[in-house]
C-alpha cells in the first residue's frame, strides 16, 4: 500500500497536476521493488549491487560447511530470473528441464571467470525483466505461469522476495569467509 501511495505521489509530481490522467499499474510497483532491491536504498540493508561489490573473487568461490558458495547463489538467482523472463514472453524459448537442470548448477570453482560472468548476467536479467514489465499489461498478473500452479503476480513478487532471501545469505557468507 505504501508503494501505491508513493507511486501516485511521484506521478502527481511528474504531471504537475492533482488529476491523475492514467491509473496506477501494479507492474510499476513491481518495477520499483526490483530497482530498489537491486540498486536503490532498500529498507532491509544494502542493495544487490552494493552487496555484491563487496565480494572479492576468493570470497565468491569459497564454500563454508558444504553450503552453497556466493557464486552459486548468484547463478541460482539468475536462473529464476531467466525463468521469469522466459515465461513472461508467453512463447517460452526454454523448456522447464533447462531451468531444473540449471537451478543449482554445478560450477567449476576453479574457473574464476564465472564470478564476473555472474555479475554481468545478473545485470542483464535485471534490465530484461524491467523492460518486459514496462510493456506488459497488468492483466498478465492474474494469468497462470506456464509449468507452474501459480500466477504471474506470485512469481514477480516472489522474485523480489527470493533475491532478498539470497542477499541475506550472501551478506552472511561474505562476512563469514572474510573473518
Amino acid at each position: 500500500m505504501i508503494i501505491l501511495i508513493w507511486l501516485i505521489m511521484q506521478k502527481d509530481k511528474t504531471n504537475n497536476s492533482s488529476n491523475l490522467s492514467s491509473p496506477f499499474r501494479e507492474t510499476e510497483g513491481i518495477i520499483y521493488q526490483l530497482k530498489e532491491t537491486y540498486e536503490g536504498d532498500p529498507w532491509f540493508g544494502r542493495a544487490t549491487t552494493k552487496l555484491l561489490a563487496e565480494v572479492n573473487n576468493q570470497a565468491a568461490f569459497q564454500k563454508s560447511n558444504e553450503q552453497h558458495s556466493i557464486v552459486e547463489l548468484v547463478w541460482h538467482m539468475i536462473t529464476w530470473r531467466e525463468f521469469t523472463i522466459d515465461r513472461l514472453r508467453h512463447s517460452p524459448q526454454m523448456q522447464l528441464e533447462y531451468f531444473e537442470k540449471n537451478d543449482w548448477r554445478q560450477l567449476d570453482h576453479n574457473d574464476i571467470t564465472l564470478w564476473p560472468q555472474a555479475l554481468e548476467r545478473l545485470q542483464e536479467t535485471q534490465n530484461e525483466l524491467i523492460e518486459l514489465l514496462k510493456h506488459i499489461d497488468d492483466s498478465i498478473l492474474e494469468q497462470q505461469v506456464g509449468d507452474r500452479s501459480y500466477n504471474f503476480r506470485k512469481l514477480l513478487y516472489g522474485i523480489v522476495q527470493h533475491d532478498i532471501y539470497h542477499l541475506g545469505q550472501i551478506a552472511y557468507l561474505n562476512k563469514l569467509v572474510r573473518t
